[in-house]
């Protein structure tokens, strides 16, 4: 029988410390894109700030209707135009505009494609994507964001010409080219491509000819399928971890699937091991708090530092996802009294564990407890593989070691709510 912890469909509470990759903050990954909302006023304000914060406040446009457009109709009319408004202002000609739209057209029903193949037959030298910014939509079975990965991979088209190359899709920041994984592709032959090191669109739609799609995040998962399907091009879940066992495993699968042979690997996976050990004995007792935003497996990650000697107090989460119910149930075998809490609840406003001097590996549970010790982590960014491990443990260390506020990253982070 699993123990893992189910929560109330309740009020959420959004603290400052939640977010991180925006809609538009994604979508601006895509090489030379611009793109344009169409929505109300009030629903452009959110992502006008983070674009602004985020430095790609250049790359976005707005097209806001109002009540009497709404009601009349002409809605769907003031596009096309707003395009060529739009188009005839830009200093540069985007090879794609990605337009936006917000939870309103979800209940009006807008018919797209029949959209897109009116702005397309104006304008063939772009490729038109409709997104959609529709919070509402978080319970379903397609939230914003993996809807948006659908968006922007629905541009890629079958290549029949195959390249000894993957794509990592779903991680919103390449992972570093730090991390062992380029090192060992490189020498096997093959080459690491990501969304946001590509400067052209020739270089995204070059995906097309990759042999394999490197799944490291959930969000990605629905693309991945469809991707499988109409390109051909079969995937591999690899949600970033820091067991090395499961790295190697995860290294062993990926030689299989691509009929490859790395390099021994084996000195990696010491100092990967070694980054644990004095990580362990450096932060002792102090009780450690994980935070679901900061690491995709955050009871993977909990069931590796208590195997190692860390003192595991809590970890904060929205919900148990299907992939970590098994390492729920080991954490809370060997952790019977784990306090395991619903970052979202409406309670959290209460501030209860305010007073729980801990080291916090992320900003919600960093928030929540007022610690002086935070990780400055949001979804795994940049960290993948054994190199990935010792650089969690580096990044554990030094905050254990220098006080710093969630506050001030969250202002670092350019998180708006």
């Amino acid at each position: 029988m699993c123990n893992c912890p189910s929560f109330e469909k309740t009020l959420h509470y959004v603290s400052p410390a939640h977010g991180g990759w925006g809609v538009i903050r994604v979508a601006a990954t895509m090489p030379e894109s611009h793109m344009l909302f169409v929505a109300p006023f009030a629903c452009g304000r959110h992502g006008a700030l983070g674009g602004i914060l985020h430095g790609v406040k250049n790359q976005v446009s707005y097209l806001y209707i109002d009540e009497s457009d709404i009601v009349s109709g002409n809605y769907e009319h003031l596009v096309p135009d707003g395009v060529d408004e739009l188009l005839s202002s830009l200093p540069v000609r985007p090879r794609v505009i990605m337009i936006f739209v917000s939870c309103l057209d979800d209940l009006l029903g807008t018919d797209h494609e029949a959209l897109n193949a009116e702005l397309s037959e104006k304008h063939p030298d772009i490729r038109f994507i409709t997104c959609h910014m529709n919070p509402f939509k978080m319970d379903t079975k397609i939230p914003p964001m993996i809807g948006l990965q659908k968006s922007l991979f629905s541009i890629l088209e079958k290549s029949d010409v195959k390249k000894n190359q993957i794509n990592m899709v779903g991680n919103n920041a390449s992972i570093s080219e730090n991390c062992e994984l380029f090192s060992l592709m490189k020498k096997a032959g093959w080459k690491i491509n990501h969304i946001g090191k590509t400067k052209k669109l020739e270089e995204f739609l070059d995906f097309s000819s990759s042999r394999l799609n490197l799944v490291l995040s959930p969000t990605a998962g629905l693309s991945s399928k469809i991707m499988e399907r109409e390109l051909g091009i079969p995937f591999m879940k690899a949600f970033p971890t820091y067991d090395v066992k499961e790295i190697e495993k995860t290294y062993r699968e990926l030689e299989n699937l691509l009929g490859i042979q790395f390099d021994d690997f084996s000195a990696y996976k010491k100092k990967a091991e070694d980054a644990v050990k004095k990580a362990a004995e450096k932060i002792g007792d102090f009780p450690v708090v994980i935070d679901y935003q900061a690491v995709r497996r955050p009871f993977t990650l909990a069931n590796v530092l208590f195997d190692a000697g860390f003192n595991v107090k809590m970890i904060a989460v929205d919900a148990v996802p299907e992939f970590e119910k098994e390492a729920c149930q080991k954490i809370l075998e060997k952790i019977p009294d784990l306090k395991i809490i619903d970052a979202l609840h409406h309670d959290s406003v209460k501030f209860e564990h305010v007073n729980e001097n801990c080291l916090s590996i992320g900003f919600s549970v960093g928030y929540l407890t007022k610690s002086k010790h935070v990780v400055d982590l949001m979804e795994d960014e940049t960290l993948f593989g054994f190199w990935g491990v010792e650089r969690l443990m580096e990044m554990l260390v030094d905050a254990y070691e220098h006080e710093n506020s969630a506050d001030d990253l969250i202002i670092k982070a350019g998180i708006v709510v």
